[in-house]
């Protein structure tokens, strides 16, 4: 374990920057041989790290993944395509072509069951951070969740989702009423930027919540205040 963390980690212990360089330009050379789980995994893996490694043509990896996973769209499930738009929202790379071919085939299919509340919340998280407007693939989304609210267990999943439409001006009264009693239900679990997302998204929606923005609601934010910012 001490061989490998020297390896991978560099002195300050942030990542070995000419290892992982090395690892994206030997991937790119064979992406022949990768499939829409493989081209995810990276992206993800990259985005972990923090690190976009650049080429002397002045591309990078993330181009390169993109232009790969366009033409191997259809290959994507629901786990690849939360993790590889969560990827590229995380690194700051909003890529227009794969966002778009990514939305389109999100909303093409007949039902959106493969995707658990996680990915759910997380496409549209990450849509919404890289400022990819793709209305369609909300209301599919949106849709979705509002059929199966109950399965959504995990507060951040919730935040997540609300915070993520009413970021992009997407303002369905439905969604936000659907839910009020499954974000009062996690009010013990969220964290700070959860308990600030909630209460953004809904003033943002005009969507009155009186039984979700009650004393138990401004109790959790009073005994959390030394953490906000």
């Amino acid at each position: 374990r001490v061989i490998l963390r020297r390896l991978l980690l560099s002195n300050d212990m942030k990542p070995n920057e000419n290892l992982f360089q090395f690892f994206a330009g030997q991937s790119i050379d064979k992406f022949d041989q990768f499939d829409a789980r493989y081209l995810s995994n990276l992206a993800y893996a990259y985005a972990l790290i923090d690190y976009v490694p650049e080429f002397d043509d002045g591309s990078d990896l993330f181009d390169h993944i993109a232009m790969k996973a366009v033409d191997i769209i259809a290959e994507f499930n629901a786990q690849d395509m939360s993790n590889i738009t969560w990827a590229y929202a995380t690194v700051k790379k909003p890529h227009p072509v794969l966002f778009e071919a990514m939305g389109d085939q999100v909303v093409a299919r007949e039902h959106l069951e493969e995707f658990d509340p996680q990915a759910l919340s997380n496409i549209v998280w990450a849509y919404a951070t890289a400022r990819v407007h793709h209305p369609k693939l909300f209301q599919k989304v949106a849709d979705a969740a509002i059929q199966r609210e109950r399965e959504f267990s995990n507060s951040q999943h919730v935040a997540n989702l609300l915070w993520a439409n009413a970021a992009m001006g997407i303002v369905d009264k439905q969604l936000f009423l659907s839910f009020v009693p499954t974000a009062a239900k996690l009010i013990n679990t969220y964290n700070n930027q959860g308990l600030a997302n909630i209460a953004w998204a809904y003033a943002v929606a005009g969507v009155d919540a009186p039984t979700l923005f009650n004393a138990h609601f401004i109790n959790k934010c009073v005994a959390k205040e030394d953490g906000f910012e």
